[in-house]
């Protein structure tokens, strides 16, 4: 929290203890994100080609965001681990394809 100079010690711990509700609320964007980034390697094996897909988008979309974050650079990392272990690399870029053309919705009915 940045404090103002004026403000005086009573002032500070006045303005801490106001709204205490305010200091646990969390953007519901960042929760996903945090999230997705916090999934192991064993977690993203269990996922499905649509599901590691999405993974796969919500990663680049973050890279944009923040390109030098070494924690999504880690979770790319292991992201991009699971799916050349996991032989998808092929299989994901026809399902990109796919959803690119045909939308959303038909992507997630395969599997």
């Amino acid at each position: 929290m940045l404090i103002p100079p004026q403000t005086t010690k009573e002032d500070t711990i006045f303005m801490s203890q106001s709204d205490p509700k305010t200091s646990n609320v969390v953007h519901l964007a960042d929760y996903k994100k945090k999230k997705a980034m916090n999934m192991t390697k064993h977690q993203l094996y269990q996922l499905s080609k649509a599901e590691l897909l999405d993974q796969l988008i919500q990663y680049y979309e973050t890279v944009k965001k923040d390109p030098f974050s070494l924690s999504i650079a880690l979770w790319g990392e292991d992201l991009m681990d699971v799916i050349s272990a996991r032989a998808l690399t092929r299989e994901l870029s026809d399902l990109a394809e796919q959803h690119r053309l045909q939308g959303p919705t038909r992507v997630f009915k395969l599997d």
